[in-house]
């Protein structure tokens, strides 16, 4: 890939995120569509992002560029992760960090949330079918923390520039992730 690997996949980004951010937020936390203050969840989420970026050695930027997170590798000079945290109940406030996702040229793009899952999904598929700068090897990762539980989707792009469709695809985490 142009960029080189993000030094983790995408699922094992995942396991990790959720796993410590449940585990940090309790058994009891209730994701912000369904009552816990929105505040809370996103500076648990970026401290365990900032957690996880240094134990791969990268250097953490915390909202630059008007982005909430990047994983930065010193010694490359290469941008390894872009992070949105968005824990608005609605939908179309996610969509709209999630665009931002699209102009950063790393391997990894994570959207964190708390919203309508479906929606969504389907908002970033529609936004990514419109993008016209897409770079093969690409991953968006989207990882909704909902009333039932975590949900994670992976789109990895299959070639450069426009594309005719963008399907995200569901995979399930852990049974030792989901016990944190």
């Amino acid at each position: 890939m142009l960029f080189g690997g993000a030094g983790i996949s995408a699922k094992d980004a995942a396991e990790r995120l959720v796993s410590q951010v449940l585990k940090r937020m309790g058994a009891d936390a209730k994701p912000p569509c369904v009552g816990d203050p929105k505040t809370i969840w996103t500076l648990t989420v970026k401290a365990v992002l900032q957690e996880m970026g240094t134990s791969l050695k990268y250097t953490n930027f915390c909202e630059w560029c008007l982005i909430d997170f990047i994983w930065w590798s010193m010694p490359t000079q290469r941008l390894i992760l872009a992070a949105e945290s968005e824990m608005a109940k609605s939908p179309d406030a996610v969509e709209t960090d999630f665009e931002k996702l699209s102009v950063f040229k790393c391997p990894l793009k994570l959207l964190v949330f708390s919203a309508d899952v479906d929606r969504v999904k389907e908002n970033a598929e529609g936004y990514l079918q419109l993008f016209a700068q897409h770079v093969e090897g690409e991953e968006y990762l989207l990882v909704g923390f909902t009333a039932s539980g975590p949900r994670c989707f992976l789109f990895k792009v299959p070639h450069d520039g426009k594309l005719d469709k963008a399907e995200f695809n569901e995979f399930q985490l852990s049974r030792t992730v989901l016990a944190a």
